[in-house]
């Protein structure tokens, strides 16, 4: 039936492109699209747009940031405490971040190691933070990287790389956040606990 229909088909082939995003909830949203009014769907569109055309990547610390403004604000407020927090998508950083505990800088490694998934210790980001430890005189690393077997190996192989170079003070987030969780699925006042509480790497 919706074969007769090319824009709905194509819109909701596009729609199923998005996370979580199956063929039931790609039709219900492109069926409220067909209804919805012109300036809300106008609204969206802009929103959209404005988003892509204005949103860009910083290349100090790689989360995100307005355009024209790289370095990102975080990376360059003299007032942060020395400390690098270690995460692995720029997700992760928003999050940390929205806590307002956290007052140090961040490094976004964009992924973590996993050989199986071609995600080689090159393909990460973590050259550049190497780089950032010598030129920004970093007093400690903290990690808010997610406690799995991919999560473990990155953490290791990371501080042995910075203890060829460097003899700095490493951390982790303290227990009580699940084995295999994501940041953004915990609560904040568990996040906080887990950073006010981080525990050492030895």
């Amino acid at each position: 039936m919706l074969n007769k229909y090319q824009e709905i088909s194509k819109l909701i082939d596009v729609l199923q492109k998005l996370p979580l995003v199956g063929p039931r909830t790609s039709e219900k949203i492109a069926f409220f699209l067909i209804q919805a009014d012109e300036n809300l769907v106008n609204e969206i569109i802009d929103s959209i747009r404005e988003l892509k055309n204005n949103i860009t990547k910083c290349h100090n610390c790689f989360g995100i940031t307005s355009v024209g403004y790289d370095p990102c604000s975080i990376c360059i407020d003299k007032n942060r405490e020395q400390v690098l927090c270690v995460v692995e998508n720029f997700k992760d950083q928003i999050f940390i971040e929205s806590s307002q505990f956290y007052n140090g800088k961040y490094h976004v490694l964009e992924g973590l190691i996993n050989p199986i998934e071609g995600k080689t210790p090159d393909k990460l980001r973590i050259k550049e933070l190497l780089h950032r430890i010598d030129k920004e005189n970093i007093k400690e690393v903290l990690f808010a990287i997610p406690s799995s077997i991919e999560g473990d190996i990155t953490v290791e192989y990371v501080v042995n790389k910075i203890r060829e170079k460097k003899e700095l003070v490493f951390s982790r987030l303290a227990i009580g956040i699940p084995a295999g969780s994501e940041l953004e699925n915990i609560d904040k006042i568990t996040l906080i606990n887990a950073l006010k509480n981080r525990k050492m790497i030895e």
